[in-house]
């Protein structure tokens, strides 16, 4: 009973957002914009009984390319509650029902995986947000991963804030229960459905979501290899790491890999 009460506010509410996105949001300018997709994420996490703690939020930096460890389809609207920007998702999200729609009202840029053409647009249109003071947002491991045990961080996106000589700042994400272990229900990694995720979440007592805001890596001089190394150490840095599941997948690249980026 739980899960479908949070699941009908949930639709009410995505419901709201498309006829908002249809009448008012093309009209309105960008931090009304901003102001109103940071109000209807922090009133999905509400309405999914996850509440937010934002660690250091006085180092977020007013223009950087935000870098955050992947954990759950949660981690999307835990970060838009904190901060705007336009995220980098793989392309086929464009065509999930109604979040394909908000992802492009938002500014979502779509990355075809496995083109390097698409990548190369990719790279151009994010330096030019950036260049522009709009902040840009990806997953660099590519894909949801189990808490505690990162997968690699994919190094070509990082090109984009090297090109625009602008820093990278990671962002650490978990979810915890009432001890302050990591709460299992967020998972959506390996064989979880997105339905069956939300249900965990829907019938869980308690989910702290904690957003710790890291500081700024100047990425003047850096490869984009050496980039991506550091950003993930700094990450790792602040998350406890829990035993390897036996058998997990390596992460699908997210990117396509260049000749560099190909060789062991």
């Amino acid at each position: 009973m739980k899960s479908f009460f949070c699941f009908f506010r949930l639709l009410m509410h995505t419901l709201g957002a498309f006829v908002y996105g249809t009448v008012v949001y093309p009209f309105i300018d960008d931090s009304k914009k901003n102001l109103y997709v940071q109000k209807w994420s922090r009133k999905l996490l509400d309405i999914c009984g996850v509440t937010v703690k934002i660690v250091n939020p006085e180092l977020l930096s007013p223009r950087s390319l935000i870098v955050a460890n992947h954990v759950s389809w949660l981690d999307i609207f835990l970060i838009y509650s904190v901060v705007s920007g336009h995220f980098i998702a793989k392309a086929d999200m464009a065509h999930w029902p109604m979040v394909g729609w908000l992802s492009r009202k938002t500014g979502t840029l779509f990355l075809e995986r496995s083109s390097a053409r698409n990548l190369k647009s990719t790279l151009e249109t994010l330096v030019r947000n950036l260049q522009a003071r709009e902040r840009c947002i990806f997953f660099p491991e590519g894909t949801t991963g189990r808490q505690g045990n990162m997968l690699p961080f994919h190094p070509n996106l990082f090109e984009g804030a090297i090109n625009a000589g602008l820093p990278v700042q990671p962002f650490a994400l978990k979810y915890v229960n009432r001890n302050g272990e990591y709460e299992p229900a967020v998972d959506s990694s390996g064989d979880i459905s997105l339905a069956r995720s939300m249900k965990n979440v829907f019938n869980s007592d308690y989910i702290m979501a904690e957003l710790t805001i890291l500081p700024v890596i100047d990425t003047t001089g850096m490869h984009r290899k050496a980039l991506a190394r550091q950003a993930q150490d700094v990450i790792s840095s602040v998350l406890p790491a829990n035993p390897p599941v036996p058998g997990n997948r390596d992460n699908p690249p997210e990117t396509a890999p260049d000749r560099q980026d190909a060789q062991p």
